[in-house]
Parts: C-alpha cells; structure tokens; sequence
C-alpha cells in the first residue's frame, strides 16, 4: 500500500509542475502578444491594408465560401477519427484474440464501404 501512495505522490509532483509550466506559458503568451501589439502600433498605416488574402481588414463578411471544401473537411476529419478508433485495438490485439480481430476487420470494411460510397457518388470531388 505505501508504493501506491508513492505512485500519487509522484504523479501529484508532475501535476503540479504541470499547472506551472502551463500558468508561465500563459503569462509568456500574454507578454509576447503585448509585444507583439506595440510593434505593429508603430507600423505604417500602409502596411495594415489587407491580410495575406487579399480581403480588406472592414470588407462585408457576406463573401461566398464554398460549402464542397467544408464538406470534404468534415470528411477528412470523419474519417481520420475512425483510423484513430483503431490505435486501442492494434495494442490489444493479442489479449481479444480472433474476436477482436473480426471485429477489427469488420469496422475496416464498414469504413471501406463508406469511402467507396463517397467516391461512387462524387462527394469527394471539387468540381
């Protein structure tokens, strides 16, 4: 029992130094935007024109975004997500034994055949 309060202890130490080094991050981050402002207060009027797009800093936020890249964003981050699903098994694979496996194989031709639906019906082209 006194190795497992050891085992708290140290993880109450790496917690804490945690916290610190977040809260000096923070204040770092805080002191480098300050910097950060002052030093583009004395820029040129000139130089504050536009962003690296091109828009105009006041422009109409009306402008059209194209819904399709939004799409293939959401898609690519859906699918990403399901890869991940996929990291717990590979590390327990010897323990759930040909269960896992199946089931493994399983959620991967799942997701096979969605990707290929996607592609069947255009979801994944820009036009």
């Amino acid at each position: 029992m006194e190795r497992l309060s050891h085992t708290y202890f140290y993880f109450l130490i790496f917690f804490a130094v945690l916290l610190i080094l977040a809260g000096l991050t923070v204040r770092l981050s805080v002191a480098a935007g300050r910097f950060v402002q002052r030093y583009r207060a004395r820029e040129n009027a000139d130089d504050n024109g536009n962003y690296a797009g091109g828009f105009d800093i006041l422009s109409s936020a009306g402008r059209h975004f194209p819904l399709r890249f939004s799409f293939i964003a959401l898609l690519f981050v859906l699918f990403n997500a399901e890869f991940i699903l996929l990291l717990p098994w590979a590390t327990s694979l010897i323990p759930s034994g040909w269960a896992g496996f199946g089931t493994a194989v399983l959620f991967v031709a799942l997701w096979a055949a969605g990707f290929f639906y996607e592609i069947k019906k255009g979801a994944l082209e820009w036009k």
